[in-house]
Formats: C-alpha cells, structure tokens, sequence
C-alpha cells in the first residue's frame, strides 16, 4: 500500500459499516475508495452486515496477516473493531495498527486528539502515519440477554443517565447530527430517570455508597456528541478517570448541563473526580451500562485499564 512512500510495506484492511452516517456511507464509500486509489494507496475492504461483524472481521484479518485496520464508521463500529484486536482477554499482534475514519453520529473519540471528521483529516492521518499506543478499558458486566462477558473501549463507559440517553439516542434520534440527537436524547431522558443507589469500589476500597445519577468511567476525554466530560484524561497515562454525578435532582441537571459541554462541571458541589486502574460498580436497582456509544448491558460492571495496549494512527 504505497503512501506518500511511507508505508509501502502496509497491509491494509478497511472495515466499512455501510449503514453510518445516517446509511450515506454506503452511497459514499466508492468515493472514498477511488480517491485512495488514485492517490496510490492499495489495499482491501468489506462492509459489516450485522452488530459484532466488525470484531469477527477483524481478528480474522490481523491473523491473515493484514497490519493495519481502518474502521470506517461510528464510535460503535470503532468498538467492534477494537474489541477484534483482542481474543481470550489477549491482544492478537502488538503491532498491528489501528486507524479511524469516523463516519457516525458523535464521532467522539477523534475529538481528544482534536481530530475533524471527514475524509481530508482522515487522508492525513493516513499521510501522516504516526501511531501512538493508547490506553484500552476493559469492563466486565452483564449484557443485554443476561450473560457475564468482557469487552473492551477505547474512549469512554457510562452507568447510569449516559446508559438511558445512548439507548434512547440509538434507537431514535441518530439521522439527527451527533450534537443535537445527544442533546435532546439526554433532556428526554432526564425527565423520566430517577437516580439509583450506586456503590463504587476504587482499586479495592469502597468511595461511594449513596444515591448517584452517573458515573462514568473515561480514558478519553468527550463522549454523547461533543459533551467534554472528562478534560484531564489523558488515552496514554495507564488511569481511567472516574467523574461522578452525584444525586442531581431534575431541575438542577436541566440547570447544569451546559457546564458538561464546556468542560465546567468537575468545580460543582455534586461532581466527584477520582483516577484508578480497577473500578467496581454495583447498583441498586440495576443500571445501563454504555461504552463508546453503544449501550451494551447492565451492572454490575468491573474496569481496569491496559496500559498501551493498541497502536492508533493519531
């Protein structure tokens, strides 16, 4: 795959879920693959065809030999790649790579490393080509059909008000651009939720035992559509960041919310931050659980971090 002669060695496969960007990836995607080529770059690809496809995919490819997978897609789709980087809790290869061509409705991960979507920042990602190895969370929970499983992220997990709004927002407000189907999906949810008795245990020790609305659990720092909810996170310091909202009434969240946005929020009264490499969440009654912007299954829940575990072109 000749690029601007520094990767003539690559071997590259991208990933493409057809259905992102409000389905015009797959009207789109021809574009993108004949300006690549014309720009000299060879390489492979496939659509995904069902939820999960992407991770079959690419463990299938890293073991064929391919060093370089391109997720072409949202932050969900970038997840099940991730997660095909790893099998049986281990990375694959090391030295595979992994790059990002952000086609979804938040697109928050590449915001960290301050990242535009589209396929010009894409392309000099790609020209670039310089990879820094990040931070991967991993999170033990119970999933939607009642099954304990592991998976891993790479931006940001949310138990609580994030996990309702990310199930209201998937399922009916995602032709919205990623700002406002966040936005008006977190103001529906607000009015319906009722906080829940959370417990969280930090690297064995027992912080919180009270009524919480969230707490999220990040290595980067934005999620729900541009909400700057975490700005110390660091995708590369071996700690995941745990912002707590703590037991905000309706009318005071309504109130507060823009804070999140601006990155204002860790000074108030009811916002706890803390830094772990193992976090344990138990909720009573239970909680949604979400995780790069899919809302995956319930608690109780388990993080820690792996220390610069995957290679991203950033």
């Amino acid at each position: 795959m000749p690029m601007g002669g520094s990767q003539l060695n690559a071997k590259v496969f991208f990933i493409v879920n057809p259905v992102s960007a409000g389905k015009k990836t797959i009207k789109e995607w021809p574009i993108f693959e004949k300006q690549l080529k014309e720009k000299g770059y060879k390489f492979d690809w496939t659509f995904t065809e069902y939820p999960e496809h992407a991770t079959f995919i690419t463990r299938e490819v890293i073991k064929s030999g391919y060093n370089l997978v391109v997720s072409v897609g949202g932050d969900g789709t970038m997840n099940e790649v991730v997660n095909g980087f790893f099998e049986n809790g281990n990375i694959i290869n090391s030295e595979v790579r992994l790059a990002i061509f952000s086609r979804g409705t938040g697109c928050d991960f590449i915001r960290s490393f301050g990242i535009k979507k589209g396929f010009e920042d894409f392309y000099k990602l790609l020209e670039k080509n310089e990879a820094q190895k990040l931070d991967v969370g991993k999170v033990s929970f119970i999933n939607n059909s009642g099954q304990g499983i592991t998976k891993h992220f790479l931006n940001i997990s949310d138990v609580g008000l994030g996990g309702e709004t990310t199930r209201r927002v998937n399922k009916t407000k995602k032709h919205l651009k990623g700002f406002l189907a966040f936005l008006i999906g977190a103001m529906l949810t607000i009015l319906k939720y009722k906080n829940k008795t959370m417990m969280l245990e930090i690297d064995g020790k027992v912080i919180k035992n009270e009524k919480i609305n969230s707490i999220i659990v990040a290595n980067a720092k934005y999620f729900g559509g541009g909400m700057f909810i975490s700005p110390n996170s660091e995708a590369n310091d071996g700690i995941l960041d745990i912002i707590i909202i703590g037991d905000f009434t309706t009318l005071e969240l309504i109130r507060d919310f823009h804070l999140i946005y601006k990155g204002k929020h860790l000074t108030h009264p009811k916002v706890s931050h803390y830094k772990a490499k193992k976090i344990k969440i138990t909720s009573e009654p239970v909680a949604l659980l979400e995780f790069d912007g899919e809302q995956s299954g319930i608690t109780p829940a388990e993080f820690e971090i792996i220390p610069q575990a995957l290679k991203v072109l950033i």
